[in-house]
């Protein structure tokens, strides 16, 4: 088994190669690599992508993003694990383990994940290297039936009645669209469409952050709103042919709203993430006392652009949605779990806060 690291120079380099345009299988998406590269808290040696070949085919690959962590009120290098796969035709042979193993020698340990399969939970507790961060309870709540794309992916076989699940969400979302004309969503804030991160709201987030782990910085954030891992407005291309994670969506885009009072004072910062029909809230910074407003401006906000399923776990959020009357069809909990390298010692739950989109999650 033969391994190449590649740092942002060669990750650069390879995406423009002859070797990458004749891959039947890519390792990452051109604009994932782009965005990597601009990451501001990456450094020139980091290795970021690990790709694993046997007799000079490529039989798997692991992605690291480069990150920093406050623990204890310290700041200290690390690497969010991104994405894994291996051919199926080489399971069973312990390239995984492999790959894991060399990627926490390339990071001295330094490594998190999260949003793990249960089968790559059983690879990192076999590994011994990591420890429980968190584990976040959220909501996932309907604003309108979503059964055309929910059934299709729990049971493949249904995908076929993809057209009568489309038409039934179709008529009943009829019936709940009347129903949400009762419904009258006014919060007593106001707020601007915004394209950056100004200085004067970076201060105003950077002010929020005691207990955040990752800490984002204005320039963490406009390089997020720069440099996103899909391409909304395109169908399937050639790229996502070739690539085993998502590289495009018909629909996605990602929306920043500046908060303010009746005086033009900043009092928040909210981010949407719109994938299809979905939102979510990577990064959300406001005044105390505001759950209830953001609430509202977020229920107006799928009411307008007819969107079906909210996923959150800001607690602020969480609890407002759970406690109170609200215009949603359905909750149920969400759930996700985060894990540590032991290196970085025993932190406390409660001693850090993490935002939605922290990790690789405000990509995707």
């Amino acid at each position: 088994m033969d391994f190449r690291e590649l740092t942002p120079a060669g990750l650069e380099a390879f995406i423009t190669s002859e070797e990458y345009r004749q891959m039947l299988v890519i390792p990452i998406s051109p604009q994932r690599a782009i965005s990597h590269i601009h990451n501001p808290r990456v450094d020139a040696d980091d290795m970021i992508l690990l790709l694993a070949y046997e007799e000079e085919k490529l039989v798997g690959y692991l992605g690291v993003l480069a990150d920093r962590l406050y623990v204890r009120g310290q700041a200290r290098k690390a690497g969010w694990l991104s994405c894994m796969w291996v051919d199926p035709e080489q399971r069973g042979k312990g390239i995984a383990k492999q790959l894991l193993s060399q990627v926490l020698d390339a990071w001295g340990q330094r490594i998190l994940v999260t949003e793990f399969t249960q089968a790559a939970k059983g690879l990192y507790d076999f590994s011994g290297a990591f420890d429980d961060l968190k584990k976040a309870v959220g909501v996932r709540a309907y604003m309108r039936f979503p059964l055309g794309d929910v059934l299709p992916r729990k049971k493949p076989f249904l995908k076929y009645f993809k057209p009568v699940f489309d038409l039934t969400d179709n008529i009943l979302n009829a019936v709940v669209a009347v129903g949400l004309g009762f419904w009258q969503f006014k919060p007593q804030l106001d707020w601007e469409v915004i394209h950056e991160i100004d200085e004067s709201l970076g201060v105003f987030i950077e002010a929020r952050q005691e207990k955040q782990l990752m800490r984002r910085s204005a320039e963490d954030i406009n390089w997020m709103i720069k440099y996103p891992w899909l391409l909304g407005g395109v169908g399937e291309d050639r790229i996502s042919r070739r690539y085993h994670f998502s590289a495009v969506e018909k629909k996605f885009e990602v929306i920043n709203l500046r908060l303010v009072n009746k005086n033009g004072e900043t009092i928040g910062y909210i981010m949407f993430t719109v994938r299809g029909l979905n939102l979510k809230i990577p990064y959300l910074y406001m005044e105390k006392g505001l759950e209830g407003q953001v609430a509202k401006l977020i229920f107006r906000f799928m009411k307008e652009k007819k969107l079906r399923v909210l996923t959150v776990f800001h607690p602020d959020m969480v609890n407002y949605i759970r406690s109170h009357r609200n215009p949603f069809l359905h909750i149920r909990k969400a759930h996700r779990h985060y894990i540590i390298s032991k290196i970085f010692g025993p932190v406390e739950t409660d001693e850090v806060e993490i935002q939605d989109g922290d990790a690789d999650c405000g990509f995707t």
